[in-house]
C-alpha cells in the first residue's frame, strides 16, 4: 500500500504547477464557505433581537453573504480547472509510460505475461489513479480543512456542546481503520479478476472464426460466464464493504445532529445560547457531516488508487532491454555462428546445440528441417528477440549480444512465420519498412512479392483499409505483403521464416524468381520446409533436434542419403 500511496504523491508533486494554484483556490473556496455561517449568525441575531441599526446590519450581511457566494463559485471553478487538469495529465503520462515500457520489455516478458494484464493496467488501473488524484486527494484536503476550521469554530462558539456533539467521532475513526485494509485488498482482487475477464474476451474475439467453425458459440459463452461470475463476485465482495461503510458514516453524522438538537436546543430555550449562535453551530456541525461522508469516499478512492498505482508501478519497474552504445562501423551483413547453443527459459533441453556456420556479406543460407528443429529459434537469436549466449553469434565480426538493439534490428529485415498486419491501409502497413517510400517504390516491392496485381483489383488499391490482423486478406496475400514490407526496408540482412508457406507453387516460383536480382548485395537467410525455396541458395543447413546434421549446396545434399534428399523426393512426388 505504501508504494501505491508514494506513487500518488509523486504524481501530485510532478504536476505541482497545476496542483499548488488549485489548492490555493480550494482554500479560498473553503474559506468563503466557512465564513458564511458567521455572517448568517450576525444576521439572525439582528433579526431575533432587533436594534436601531438592525436593518442596516441585515442588508450589510446579505451583501457580504452574496460576495462570499460569488467568491466560492469563482474559486471552485479555478480549483476544478487546475486540479482536474493535473489528474488528466497524470493519466496521460501513465498511459504513455506504460506503452513505452511495454515496447521496451524483452520478448521473454510476454512469454509469461498476458496481454490482458497490460490492457487492464492501461484502462481500469489508470482510471482509478486519476480518480484518486482528481477527487480523492482533493476531497481529502477539502475535508481536512473543513473539519479543522469547523471544529475550532465549534469549540469557540460553545466548547461544552462541541465536546458532546463530537462523541461519535472516535467510533468513526475505528470504522475507518477497519475498512482501510479491507478496501485495499478487495480492490486488488477485483482488478485481478478483471484481467482474467479481459483476457477471455480478447481470446474469444480473436478466435471467433475457430469458434464458429467448431460450433462452440454456446460453450465459449459458458466459459465467458464463468469468468464474468468470478469478476462479479469479487466486485460484490468490495461493494459489500463499501456499502456498509457509507451508511455507518451517515448514521454517525445524524447522531451528532440529534445530540445538537437535544442539548443545543435546550440551551437556546434556557437563554444560555443565542439563536444566531445555535444557527451557526448547527451549520458548522452540518459542515462536519461532509468531512465524515468525504472520509469514506476519499478512503475508497485513495485505497483503490493506491492499489492500482502499486500494480502499475510493478509493471514500470520491470527491467527493459539493455541499451548499449551504437557501433560506428557500417554493416555489410556477414553472419557467423560459433558453437551456438540456446535453451528457452523454463524449457527442458536445448533448442539449439553446437550450431556453427558462416555466411559472407551478400551470401545466402537456407535452413531446412522438421518441425521443432530450431530453425525459427535461430532467427529469433539473430534479431535478439531472445539473447544468444555471448561469443556465439556475430554480425560483421561483432558479437550481437554486444550490439545496440536498435542498431542491430535496423540491419535486419525479418519476415516471421505468422504474417501480422495492422488495422491500417495497405500502404501504411508497407511503410513500416520505409516511412518515406513513395507509391512507385511500394508497387515495385509488391511486384517482386507477386501481390501488386491483386492489390490493383481492390476498390481503393493501396489505400484499402485492412481489418484486424489483415483479416480481409487471404493467408497468402498477408504473407506476400509482409515480404514486400521487408523488401522495402533498406537492411543488409534479410531473414525469411517460412514466408511463402501459404502460397501455391506457381506464385512461389514467381516470387523466388523475382527475388534473385533483388537479393544481390544482401545477405539472405531463408527458412523453409520446401526444397524449392532454398535450392538456389549458396549453402543449405539441415537441422534436427537443434543440431546440424547436413550441410552443403542443393546438388551436394542430393548426392548423399539423408533427410534433405528424402524431403526433396517426397515433394517432387507430391508435385
Amino acid at each position: 500500500m505504501s508504494i501505491g500511496l508514494r506513487g500518488l504523491v509523486r504524481y501530485l508533486w510532478k504536476n505541482r504547477r497545476l496542483v499548488i494554484p488549485g489548492l490555493l483556490a480550494l482554500i479560498v473556496s473553503d474559506g468563503c464557505q466557512l465564513v458564511a455561517p458567521l455572517v448568517v449568525k450576525s444576521g439572525v441575531d439582528a433579526v431575533s433581537a432587533p436594534g436601531p441599526d438592525a436593518a442596516d446590519v441585515i442588508i450589510r450581511q446579505a451583501w457580504l453573504l452574496l460576495g462570499l457566494t460569488v467568491g466560492t463559485v469563482v474559486a471552485r471553478f479555478v480549483w476544478r480547472h487546475f486540479l482536474l487538469s493535473a489528474a488528466r495529465r497524470a493519466e496521460m503520462d501513465l498511459r504513455e509510460r506504460l506503452l513505452e515500457r511495454a515496447l521496451s520489455l524483452p520478448v521473454t516478458h510476454y512469454s509469461r505475461t498476458r496481454t490482458s494484464e497490460i490492457m487492464a493496467l492501461a484502462t481500469n488501473d489508470v482510471s482509478s489513479v486519476r480518480m484518486a488524484l482528481a477527487m480523492g486527494m482533493v476531497a481529502g484536503f477539502d475535508a481536512t480543512a473543513f473539519a479543522a476550521v469547523a471544529l475550532v469554530t465549534l469549540f469557540v462558539l460553545n466548547w461544552k456542546l462541541a465536546l458532546i456533539t463530537a462523541a461519535p467521532f472516535p467510533v468513526l475513526a475505528l470504522v475507518m481503520a477497519v475498512a482501510l485494509r479491507m478496501i485495499y485488498h478487495r480492490w486488488d482482487r477485483v482488478q485481478s479478476a478483471f484481467e482474467d475477464l479481459t483476457e477471455k474476451a480478447r481470446e474469444s474475439l480473436s478466435g471467433m472464426r475457430v469458434l464458429r467453425a467448431y460450433v462452440q458459440d454456446e460453450g465459449d459463452l459458458r466459459d465467458f460466464q464463468r469468468f464474468n461470475d468470478a469478476c462479479y463476485h469479487r466486485q460484490m465482495e468490495y461493494v459489500r464493504v463499501d456499502a456498509l461503510f457509507h451508511p455507518v458514516i451517515m448514521l454517525l453524522a445524524g447522531l451528532s445532529m440529534a445530540i445538537l438538537l437535544a442539548f443545543g436546543g435546550a440551551q437556546v430555550a434556557r437563554g444560555e445560547m443565542s439563536l444566531g449562535s445555535f444557527t451557526a453551530f448547527s451549520t458548522y456541525l452540518g459542515m462536519l457531516s461532509w468531512p465524515m461522508i468525504a472520509a469514506g469516499w476519499v478512503l475508497t478512492l485513495v485505497q483503490r488508487g493506491a492499489a492500482s498505482m502499486a500494480r502499475i508501478q510493478e509493471m514500470l519497474d520491470q527491467p527493459s532491454e539493455p541499451t548499449l552504445p551504437e557501433a560506428s562501423q557500417a554493416f555489410g551483413g556477414e553472419i557467423v555462428a560459433k558453437n551456438l547453443g540456446f535453451a528457452y527459459p523454463g524449457a527442458e533441453g536445448n533448442a539449439l546445440s553446437e550450431v556453427s556456420f558462416q555466411v559472407p556479406a551478400g551470401g545466402s543460407l537456407g535452413l531446412v528441417g522438421e518441425v521443432g528443429s530450431g530453425k525459427t529459434t535461430l532467427a529469433f537469436l539473430l534479431s535478439r528477440l531472445y539473447d544468444p549466449p555471448p561469443g556465439t553469434l556475430f554480425l560483421d565480426g561483432i558479437d550481437v549480444a554486444a550490439l545496440n538493439l536498435t542498431q542491430l534490428r535496423r540491419q535486419i529485415a525479418y519476415v516471421p512465420q505468422e504474417a501480422f498486419l495492422f488495422s491500417e491501409s495497405i500502404s501504411e502497413n508497407l511503410r513500416l519498412g520505409d516511412p518515406d517510400a513513395d507509391l512507385e517504390r511500394l508497387r515495385e516491392v509488391c511486384r517482386l512479392a507477386a501481390v501488386d496485381d491483386e492489390i490493383g483489383e481492390f476498390p481503393q488499391g493501396y489505400e484499402t483499409m485492412l481489418g484486424e490482423r489483415g483479416v480481409t486478406l487471404s493467408g497468402g496475400q498477408k504473407q506476400r505483403l509482409s515480404l514486400a514490407r521487408a523488401l522495402l526496408k533498406r537492411a543488409p540482412v534479410l531473414v525469411l521464416d517460412d514466408t511463402l508457406s501459404a502460397v501455391d507453387a506457381q506464385a512461389e516460383e514467381r516470387v523466388l524468381h523475382g527475388l534473385q536480382d533483388r537479393l544481390e548485395g544482401r545477405t539472405a537467410i531463408v527458412i523453409s520446409h520446401r526444397v524449392r525455396s532454398v535450392r538456389d541458395l549458396d549453402q543449405i543447413i539441415v537441422l534436427q533436434k537443434g543440431r546440424v546434421v547436413q550441410r552443403g549446396t542443393h546438388a551436394q545434399l542430393l548426392a548423399q542419403p539423408g533427410y534433405y534428399r528424402e524431403m526433396y523426393e517426397l515433394q517432387e512426388l507430391e508435385a
